[in-house]
C-alpha cells in the first residue's frame, strides 16, 4: 500500500485532491484554477485543522526569530482568517491559493519545479482589519519513491546516461502567511501532504521549507557596505559629469587643461575606445584585436550554456541529448578560447618588455612594473566585488534567486584573494568572480615573467632551452594528473568535475605551456621579424594554413567520436594526451595565424581580424570578461516563468546578455578604467617609448636578404593625455586595448 503512497507523491504535483464529486467546481484538469479541490486551497483547510488540534494536544510548533514578523501564534490566527475568506469567495484571500505552484508539464523531460506567482504572492494583502501579507516560498517534495517505481522504458541517452538520474525533489512554490516561520510552515506542509500521501512521502528528517528560500516584501534595511557602494558609484559619476563639464568650457574657451582634472571626462575618454586610426607600424599587430574580440564572444557564449542548464526548462532532459551533438563541441571545448587568450598575453609580454629593455638599455624596473600592472587591472575586478557584495542582492528576487543569485554569499570570505589573485589557488570551490580566476593565473604569470624574459634579453636563443624544458615538464605534470585522478576525455563525463577544475583548469602551473609558446614566439617575433615581412612561397603558405586549420579542427571536433553511445569509452590515456596536448597545439595554430597575417600571409583573414571595428570593440574586451558573468547570473536569477532548452533559444540569451554587458562594460571602460589609466599618466608622466630607427629595425632582425623595412611614422606627441591609445600598439602596459590577456 505504501507503493501506492509513493506513486501517489506525483499526484501533489498535480495538485488535485481525490475524492470529489463530478459536481464539484472542477475546470479542465483541476488544477489550473484556484478551484476548491486543490491542494492550495486544502492547505488552508487543513493548516487550520492542525492547529486546533496542537493547541489541544499541546503540541504547538515552537517559536523562532529573525527579520521578520514571525509569529507562530499569529500564524495560526492568520491561517484561519485566510480559509474563512476564501469560504466567502473574497478576492485578496484567494489571492494566496492561486499563487501556489500547479501540476508539472514535462516531468518525464526533467521539468520538476512548479514556481506559481512570486509577485503576485508577495504582494498579497488584507483588504481590511489586521494586515496580512503573503511570503512565498520555494518548497521541495521527495519524489524518490514514486520515480523508483516506475518502469523504465530502457537505456535513452546512451553514453552520458548515468549523468540523467532520476530526479530527487520537486520544487514547488507556495503562498503562506508571512508571520508563519519557516519552521511552522515545513511542519504544516508535512502534515498536509501526509495527510493525502502517506507518511513515506514526508521523512521527519528532511526540511521542505527552509528559512534560504523564503521571501516576504519587507522594508529595506541598507547595511554598511550598502551606504558605502551607493556613495561610492554615486561619486564616480558625480566626477564623470563634474569632469566632463570641465573638460567642455575649457575646450570652448581653447584654454589648458589640468590631466588629473580630465581624466573623468566622458568626452576625453570616450573618443579615445570608438575612434579609430590605422596605422602603419611594425610594433602593431592588427589581427590581434580580431583575436581577441572573438575570443570574448566565445567565452561568453560557452558561459551562457552553463548558465543556460540552471534554467528552468520544461524540457531539461534534451541537455543529455544535446551534449552528444557536434554543435556541443563549441561549448564542451569553448576552453581552448582561454588559451588564446594565454597565447596572446605571453607574446606581448615578451614584446613589451623587450621594447621597455630596448629603450632603457637593458633595464627592466621590476617593482614599477608590477605596480603599474597592479593599478591598472585591480579597480574593475574591485569595483565588481563591492557591487557583489553590496547591492548584487537588491538585483532581482524570485523563485529562481533562490537557487541562482548566491553569488554574494562565495564572497563573503574569499574576496580577498580575489584582489590580489590567489584565488585560483586559495579558494579554487568557492572564488569570489568564477571567471576571475584567469586574471590570478595571468598576473601570477606577469610576476613570473622576469625568470624568462631577463634570459631571453641577455642571452637569446641559449635561453630557449630550458624554457622549452620547463615547458614540457608542465604538459608531463597536466599528464601525470590525469592519469592519477582518473580524469576522462570530457569534462561531462567526469565523477569529479570540481576536482578536476581545481588540478588542471585553475593552477598556473598547467597553464604556464601555452603561455610560454606566446612568449617564444613574441621573442622570435621581435628579434627576427619586426618591422619587415617574411616571404614565403605559395605552396608553404598554404601549407601553413592547411595544417593551422586543420589542427584546430582536431582540437575542436576531434574527440567528438568519442561521445557518441555507438562508440566505445576513451581510455583515460586518451585524455591524459589530449588535454594538455590540445592547448599547446591550439595555440600554436593561433601563432601561425598571427605570423602569417604579421607578414602579409594572411589574405582576407588578416584584413577581417584587422578590421578597424574590432580595434574600438577589443579596448572593452576587458571589462566585458570581469562583468559578462555577473550580467548572465543576474538575468538567469531574475527569471520566475519556466524556459524551453534549444540552440536557438540560447544564441537569443546569448544575445541579450551580450548586449547588456557590451553597455555595461562602456560605462566600467568610462567610469573606472580610463580614468585610472589618466590618473596614472598624469602622475608618473611615463614618456613615449621611442619609435625604432630603420637601422635599429635592421640590428635587431638581422637575416640574410630581407628587404628594407618602411619608414616608422612620426613618434606620437608625449603631451596626448591618452590613458586609452588609439591604436593597436603592443607596450608593456597591461590595459585592455593594450594586453588583450585580460580580456
Amino acid at each position: 500500500m505504501k507503493d501506492h503512497f509513493g506513486v501517489l507523491a506525483v499526484a501533489l504535483l498535480i495538485a488535485t485532491v481525490g475524492a470529489q464529486d463530478a459536481s464539484s467546481s472542477y475546470l479542465l484538469s483541476g488544477h489550473s484554477t484556484p478551484m476548491s479541490s486543490s491542494l492550495a486551497h486544502q492547505f488552508f483547510n487543513l493548516a487550520s485543522q492542525h492547529a486546533q488540534l496542537a493547541n489541544q494536544t499541546g503540541t504547538q510548533v515552537s517559536r523562532i526569530s529573525r527579520e521578520g514578523p514571525y509569529d507562530d501564534d499569529q500564524c495560526d490566527r492568520d491561517i484561519n482568517r485566510i480559509r474563512d475568506a476564501i469560504d466567502n469567495l473574497e478576492e485578496w484571500a484567494l489571492e494566496f491559493p492561486d499563487t501556489w505552484g500547479r501540476m508539472p508539464m514535462g516531468l518525464f523531460w526533467g521539468h520538476t519545479i512548479s514556481m506559481g506567482q512570486y509577485e503576485e504572492c508577495v504582494a498579497a494583502s488584507t483588504t481590511y482589519g489586521d494586515e496580512i501579507r503573503g511570503q512565498y516560498c520555494l518548497a521541495r517534495l521527495n519524489i524518490t519513491t514514486f520515480y523508483d517505481s516506475v518502469k523504465k522504458r530502457g537505456q535513452e541517452f546512451g553514453r552520458i546516461s548515468y549523468k540523467q538520474t532520476d530526479p530527487e525533489f520537486f520544487e514547488l512554490g507556495i503562498c503562506i502567511p508571512s508571520t508563519c516561520s519557516p519552521q511552522k510552515s515545513d511542519k504544516l506542509l508535512k502534515y498536509v501532504v501526509s495527510h493525502f500521501y502517506g507518511q513515506d512521502v514526508t521523512q521527519s528528517t528532511f526540511e521542505m521549507v527552509t528559512e534560504t528560500r523564503c521571501k516576504y516584501d519587507a522594508p529595506i534595511e541598507l547595511r554598511g557596505i550598502d551606504i558605502f557602494a551607493i556613495i561610492f558609484f554615486s561619486t564616480i559619476v558625480f566626477f564623470m559629469v563634474a569632469s566632463s563639464v570641465y573638460d567642455y568650457i575649457q575646450t570652448r574657451n581653447k584654454a589648458p587643461k589640468q590631466p588629473l582634472l580630465v581624466a573623468f571626462s566622458v568626452l576625453t575618454n570616450a573618443p579615445k575606445i570608438f575612434t579609430v586610426k590605422k596605422v602603419n607600424n611594425p610594433n602593431v599587430i592588427h589581427c590581434l584585436n580580431g583575436l581577441r574580440c572573438f575570443s570574448m564572444m566565445w567565452v561568453v557564449f560557452g558561459h551562457g550554456y552553463m548558465t543556460i542548464y540552471d534554467l528552468p526548462h520544461i524540457n531539461r532532459n534534451a541537455f543529455y541529448t544535446w551534449l552528444e551533438t557536434p554543435y556541443s563541441m563549441l561549448v564542451q571545448n569553448g576552453s581552448l578560447c582561454v588559451d588564446t587568450f594565454f597565447f596572446m598575453s605571453g607574446l606581448l609580454m615578451c614584446w613589451g618588455a623587450f621594447r621597455e629593455l630596448e629603450r632603457t638599455k637593458g633595464k627592466l624596473n621590476i617593482p614599477m612594473m608590477y605596480f603599474h600592472r597592479y593599478i591598472r587591472l585591480t579597480p574593475v575586478v574591485a569595483v565588481v566585488v563591492l557591487y557583489i557584495m553590496s547591492l548584487y542582492k537588491y538585483s532581482g528576487a524570485g523563485p529562481m534567486w533562490f537557487k541562482l543569485g548566491t553569488q554574494d554569499k562565495r564572497c563573503e570570505d574569499t574576496w580577498w584573494a580575489t584582489l590580489i589573485y590567489i584565488q585560483n589557488y586559495a579558494f579554487p570551490y568557492s572564488i569570489c568572480i568564477s571567471q576571475s580566476w584567469y586574471l590570478a593565473v595571468d598576473t601570477q604569470l606577469y610576476f613570473l615573467s622576469p625568470l624568462f624574459l631577463i634570459p631571453l634579453w641577455k642571452w637569446g636563443k641559449k635561453a630557449l632551452v630550458p624554457i622549452v624544458i620547463f615547458l614540457i615538464i608542465c604538459l608531463g605534470g597536466t599528464f601525470a594528473t590525469f592519469m592519477l585522478n582518473d580524469f576522462t576525455l570530457f569534462r561531462v563525463q567526469d565523477d569529479h568535475v570540481d576536482l578536476r577544475q581545481r588540478l588542471t583548469y585553475y593552477p598556473t602551473h598547467t597553464r604556464i605551456p601555452t603561455w610560454l609558446i606566446g612568449v617564444i614566439f613574441g621573442y622570435f617575433l621581435f628579434t627576427r621579424n619586426r618591422g619587415r615581412q617574411i616571404p614565403m612561397t605559395k605552396p608553404l603558405v598554404l601549407t601553413g594554413w592547411f595544417v593551422a586549420c586543420g589542427t584546430m579542427l582536431a582540437c575542436m571536433w576531434g574527440p567528438y567520436w568519442r561521445i557518441l553511445p555507438s562508440t566505445p569509452d576513451s581510455p583515460l590515456i586518451e585524455g591524459a594526451f589530449f588535454e594538455p596536448l590540445s592547448r599547446t597545439s591550439w595555440a600554436l595554430s593561433i601563432g601561425w595565424i598571427v605570423w602569417a597575417c604579421y607578414n602579409g600571409h594572411g589574405g582576407l583573414v588578416n584584413d577581417f581580424l584587422s578590421w578597424s571595428f574590432f580595434t574600438g570593440f577589443s579596448r572593452l574586451t576587458y571589462c566585458m570578461y570581469v562583468i559578462h558573468r555577473i550580467v548572465q547570473l543576474v538575468n538567469a536569477a531574475r527569471l520566475q516563468t519556466d524556459t524551453h532548452f534549444s540552440n536557438y533559444d540560447a544564441i537569443l540569451r546569448w544575445w541579450h546578455d551580450f548586449g547588456i554587458t557590451l553597455t555595461a562594460s562602456i560605462f566600467a571602460t568610462l567610469a573606472f578604467e580610463a580614468p585610472i589609466l589618466g590618473i596614472e599618466k598624469a602622475i608618473f608622466g611615463k614618456p613615449a617609448p621611442k619609435k625604432p630607427t630603420p637601422g635599429e629595425l635592421a640590428k635587431s632582425a638581422p637575416v640574410a636578404d630581407a628587404p628594407a623595412p618602411a619608414p616608422a611614422p612620426a613618434p606620437t606627441s608625449a603631451t596626448d593625455p591618452a590613458p586609452v591609445e588609439t591604436k593597436a600598439e603592443i607596450t608593456p602596459a597591461s590595459n585592455s586595448e593594450e594586453n588583450p590577456s585580460k580580456a
